[in-house]
């Protein structure tokens, strides 16, 4: 007995899990209420429902099914009030915003398209410069190894010249050093020949007195 009251609440309790997951839409007709009892005599818990909002449904009795609202009351509804589906005016109304939120998609997607056309026309465009100024830079530096290979041939040049003087210089201080030299053993030269040619003079004006003298002298003995 006990086994058999709890499999029946079991099988109840999925039932009416099952009810309360359901949820059901106001037909196509405009307005409807939702009373209090299964009777249009019954007070209305709820006016103004318009067509397509989503009611979830709590129980079915005799083509009534209780309901909460959105905005949370709860109440009856006649079956043919109700729909199981959305409504085609709905469903119009969703395909609709559906349409214009697909056309505002494409919209942005062709802005964002173009945008990106830009960009990469931008890039393309850098590149180019990029490119040429790139080729700018390298004749550039062509010009500047073609100057720094002139400089070295100017440096070397240079060097030889310098080491080409520096050998002149020396040749010429080794001329002057023997010239210096010679005009130095020249003037010893002629330094002692007027010295031999004042000893001469000297000795001529020693010599000659005497030799006159010892003459006179002779002839005076005669």
């Amino acid at each position: 007995m006990f086994k058999k009251c709890l499999t029946s609440l079991a099988f109840g309790v999925l039932m009416s899990t099952s009810v309360m997951a359901e949820t059901v839409y106001v037909s196509d007709i405009q307005f409807i209420a939702i009373r209090e009892g299964q009777s249009n005599n019954t007070r209305a818990v709820e006016r103004g429902l318009k067509s397509g909002t989503p009611l979830v449904v709590l129980d079915k009795s005799s083509g009534y099914t209780k309901v909460r609202t959105p905005q949370g009351n709860e109440g009856w509804a006649a079956d043919y009030f109700l729909s199981e589906n959305r409504v085609s005016r709905d469903q119009l109304v969703r395909l609709e915003t559906k349409l214009t939120e697909a056309a505002e998609a494409k919209l942005n997607a062709e802005e964002a398209l173009d945008e990106e056309k830009a960009k990469t026309t931008d890039l393309v465009n850098q590149v180019q410069q990029l490119n040429s100024e790139r080729s700018s830079l390298q004749n550039q530096l062509n010009e500047i190894n073609e100057l720094a290979q002139k400089a070295r041939s100017i440096v070397e040049a240079n060097e030889e010249s310098a080491y080409k003087i520096e050998s002149l210089q020396q040749q010429l201080n080794a001329i002057q050093g023997e010239n210096q030299m010679l005009k130095s053993s020249k003037e010893q030269r002629w330094f002692i020949i007027g010295a031999t040619t004042i000893i001469i003079g000297v000795l001529a004006g020693l010599v000659l007195p005497a030799t006159r003298k010892k003459k006179t002298s002779t002839g005076s003995w005669s």
